[in-house]
């Protein structure tokens, strides 16, 4: 072979392998991104959710985001890693940081009623992960083995399962997370007068319900012959039936969800006009093993407050 025809071949060929490797990097990082796309859908997240999400949980959003890009780096890189090798110890003390990493991600997306047990054994297989890292560096450190045993391509593609998992089970979790704060009662009410009957007219709907949470409609009244100094000590007079123990509940509706967790409610309610000045009516989410007045104490609930007096004018 004339060796100026093989010198300029070497130019084509190099250019050859630049565009394979390019193309290479394209198509991963597309399946990278069609991958985590397929399982923001199939968790089921919608625009307005997404605007929920980033608005409420963007700190965490931010957290998936890092492990997502970790990945995607991680899988460009070992594209061009093919013939680099590394000790067995350097690549298994990648792998085990960042599987602590992983653990240290679901420690730090809390879902409310996780038990704290779960929260610890997790935080204590990051803690394990990551000493285990240490002391794989260590060793490398101090025995300086010469020769590589395991290839650096696949160490990288390793990290890039581990972090892509990480960020999917991140999103999981976040969402999960979102419900659980989010996912308040709604709830309409007014008043209708006729002569001296009055009827309560209410609309309760929730979504993304537990398994064991329910919806507790509670309508009070506050009597007519209640003291106005009793009302007065209040720091808010216009709702005097809120933390206090002045109304008397005049009615009280268990709600139970269906099988997606939804609930919707209608309900009326009359009473004597006489007998009443202001009403309440409260929506509260519960747990079926709470009993009904330490659901009012929770911070997922909504009420409307009606002025008798105002509405029979």
């Amino acid at each position: 072979m004339n060796p100026e025809e093989s010198e300029a071949q070497h130019p084509r060929q190099n250019g050859s392998n630049q565009s394979e490797r390019l193309g290479d990097v394209r198509n991963l990082v597309g399946l990278l991104l069609a991958g985590f796309t397929g399982a923001v859908n199939l968790i089921g997240l919608r625009n307005a959710e997404l605007t929920t999400i980033l608005r409420n949980q963007g700190i965490l959003v931010g957290l998936a985001s890092v492990l997502l890009l970790g990945a995607l780096i991680c899988s460009i890189a070992s594209i061009f890693a093919e013939g680099h090798r590394l000790h067995l110890l350097i690549s298994g003390s990648v792998t085990s940081f960042l599987l602590a990493i992983t653990a240290l991600a679901i420690y730090a997306v809390r879902i409310p009623k996780t038990a704290n047990w779960a929260r610890g054994w997790i935080l204590g297989c990051a803690v394990f992960l990551a000493a285990l890292a240490v002391v794989g560096i260590v060793a490398w450190v101090i025995r300086r083995p010469g020769t590589p045993q395991v290839s650096l391509q696949f160490t990288l593609l390793i990290a890039a399962a581990i972090l892509f998992s990480s960020a999917v089970t991140t999103v999981v979790r976040i969402e999960a997370r979102n419900q659980a704060v989010t996912s308040l009662p709604q709830l309409e009410a007014s008043t209708s007068l006729k002569g001296g009957i009055g009827e309560v007219s209410a609309r309760a709907s929730a979504t993304k319900l537990r398994d064991n949470e329910y919806v507790l409609l509670v309508v009070q009244g506050l009597p007519t012959e209640t003291l106005q100094e009793k009302i007065d000590k209040l720091e808010d007079s216009d709702h005097p039936c809120e933390g206090t123990d002045l109304c008397r509940v005049l009615a009280d509706v268990d709600v139970y969800p269906d099988s997606f967790g939804n609930i919707t409610r209608d309900f009326k309610f009359p009473f004597l006009l006489d007998n009443y000045t202001h009403l309440s009516v409260g929506a509260y989410i519960c747990e079926a093993k709470l009993v009904k007045s330490q659901c009012q104490i929770g911070e997922k609930y909504s009420t409307v407050d009606l002025a008798v007096e105002a509405s029979s004018e």
